[in-house]
């Protein structure tokens, strides 16, 4: 969020910056100040960012076109593990707490400077000058010192110089005086102290100190002075004067003074009107394009963007819809009964169904919407059909009015303790890993804030329609097992690129010499169709010691879990 946020603030700042140049060069092509742009770039860089996000969130969403999808928290009788930190909220602690440092010292620098300015003002001898009351102090200067009553501050020297000069000195500080400009200095100070991390603000504030000089040399120049005798004097006063921070100086950075000479001595361009027509036209398309909604959405996305990236979808590819709603659906807890299916409950088979239905004006399920995206088992399933109509929610609402909304909820069905199948054996899990850089993650697990505990492998019990009666799936002396170093399992490439971790629970049959029988392969479970894919490819290479009973080889039911792990 905070990452989000400053990469909007810098990208606005800096075109703001774009824009403010290009007024500059308007404004100086028509003879008029150039603070304006500069000083509206500087203001709309600290205050956009923050109030942006705000005014985002109060203003209206548009109405809805259709419904939005809620991810609700899971249903699950155990307990669940909190999550670590995502890399995103440890990526923005980080930057609040370097952003913090940063600006404890700039501010720090900031008290310091105002407190020399203070002192220097103390120590400094009170004189009139010319008609103009002034302080006059041993080296600083000269400068307009203070705020709230600012003061012209002059070096001893400067009684040496000549009146015609002296004056045109003093008349430059007393028009930075009187235009205000020490609030200004002070008020750019504390902007870039408070962000210091925004590089295009730093940029547009020395600027606008550039635009402050230039605006105040036209003015003196308007008096009927020389400029080329004035001119003759910045480099004078630069070459002996003591700069002290935040005062606006007669040559306040050096840098600036070839500047500011050309902008003395400058002639009208050719073609004014073109480039002045140039510069208008550039300043509103980046003044637009800075003001776009595109970039507000990286701070401040709207509810229902939000509600996009909040309602990640339990299968990759699933179509969904998550969009428009301010408020979305909670489910009242303690309603709906749910029950566990007696049978898988006494065979100790746990599961998961991920359900997708609407949620009406009412806050009612309606029966003809609901939809299975994943179940472990068909009873699972049932259970949660036969609980919804008794399940009371919290409506979504837009705008205060209440709506209905397309709900995906998961729902766990968890046991204590998994205990042995006794009609299908167990084999052990089959390992998969791949080197890889990055953390891994499960694909089943829903990367928000719904939490879903992590379970052993599922051991589910679906009964076959049809059975084959030559072979034997009970009873056996010694039970089917993989030869390892058979079968040749890969890890998907695309999987193993995204970091992702899963697992598929396999049931199929192997025949008594050890190799699998081809159409009894069935998914119990799985974590995505990739594994689900490289699992069934795997199978008919993949040689198993056969069952036995009675030292004699039969056929046998297996079930298998295979695990897809990611080594660091």
């Amino acid at each position: 969020m905070i990452a989000t946020w400053m990469l909007s603030a810098l990208l606005f700042s800096a075109l703001m910056a774009a824009a403010a140049w290009c007024a500059e060069v308007a404004l100086r092509a028509a003879r008029t100040p150039t603070r304006w742009p500069w000083l509206i770039a500087l203001a709309a860089s600290v205050t956009w960012p923050v109030v942006a996000p705000i005014a985002r969130q109060l203003l209206p969403a548009p109405p809805a076109s259709a419904p939005g999808v809620a991810v609700l928290p899971s249903i699950s009788v155990s307990s669940q593990l909190p999550t670590a930190p995502s890399w995103p909220l440890q990526l923005d602690r980080m930057l609040l707490a370097v952003w913090i440092i940063a600006s404890v010292i700039v501010l720090t620098r900031l008290v310091r400077a105002l407190v020399v300015l203070s002192r220097i003002r103390k120590t400094s001898t009170p004189q009139v000058v010319d008609g103009l009351d002034v302080l006059v102090s041993e080296h600083m200067g000269p400068a307009v010192v203070g705020v709230v009553a600012p003061s012209v501050l002059v070096p001893s020297s400067l009684l040496d110089l000549d009146e015609p000069l002296r004056r045109l000195i003093l008349r430059h500080e007393d028009e930075h005086r009187r235009a205000h400009d020490p609030w200004i200095v002070l008020g750019s100070a504390i902007a870039v102290a408070l962000v210091p991390w925004n590089v295009p603000l730093w940029w547009v504030t020395r600027r606008a100190r550039l635009a402050l000089e230039v605006d105040c040399d036209a003015r003196v120049l308007a008096t009927n002075a020389n400029a080329v005798q004035y001119g003759k004097l910045l480099l004078l006063i630069a070459q002996r004067q003591t700069i002290t921070a935040l005062a606006p100086m007669l040559a306040a950075y050096n840098s600036h003074l070839e500047r500011r000479i050309d902008a003395m001595l400058a002639t009208p361009p050719r073609r004014l009107r073109m480039k002045f027509a140039a510069a208008v036209l550039g300043t509103v398309v980046i003044g637009t394009a800075a003001c776009t909604s595109r970039i507000g959405d990286i701070a401040a996305p709207r509810p229902e963007a939000a509600a996009v990236r909040r309602a990640l979808p339990v299968n990759v590819g699933q179509p969904y819809f998550a969009f428009q709603v301010e408020k979305e659906v909670r489910q009242v807890p303690g309603t709906g009964n749910l029950r566990y299916p007696d049978v898988l409950r006494k065979a100790n088979v746990e599961g998961q169904v991920t359900a997708q239905f609407i949620v009406d004006e009412n806050g009612k399920y309606e029966p003809a919407s609901f939809k299975e995206l994943q179940s472990d088992h068909a009873l699972f399933t049932l259970a949660i059909r036969n609980a919804l109509p008794d399940m009371v929610f919290y409506p979504a609402e837009i705008g205060g009015k209440k709506v209905k909304q397309v709900v995906q909820q998961p729902f766990t069905f968890s046991l204590s303790k998994l205990a042995a199948l006794g009609t299908v054996a167990q084999a052990p899990a089959a390992n998969v890993t791949a080197p890889t850089r990055g953390a891994p993650r499960r694909l089943d697990a829903v990367e928000s804030s719904v939490k879903i505990r992590e379970q052993a492998p599922v051991q589910a019990a679906p009964a076959p329609a049809r059975r084959d009666p030559s072979y034997v799936d009970f009873k056996v002396a010694r039970q089917a097992m993989q030869i390892p170093g058979t079968g040749n399992l890969r890890y998907p490439d695309m999987l193993r690129s995204a970091n992702i971790e899963g697992e598929v629970l396999a049931q199929f049959v192997v025949n008594d010499d050890g190799t699998y029988m081809d159409g009894s392969f069935k998914v119990i479970r799985s974590s995505h169709e990739l594994f689900t894919e490289a699992v069934k490819n795997a199978l008919p290479n993949m040689r198993f010691y056969p069952a036995e009973v009675d030292g004699k080889k039969v056929k046998q039911l297996l079930q298998q879990p295979f695990t897809f792990n990611l080594s660091r």
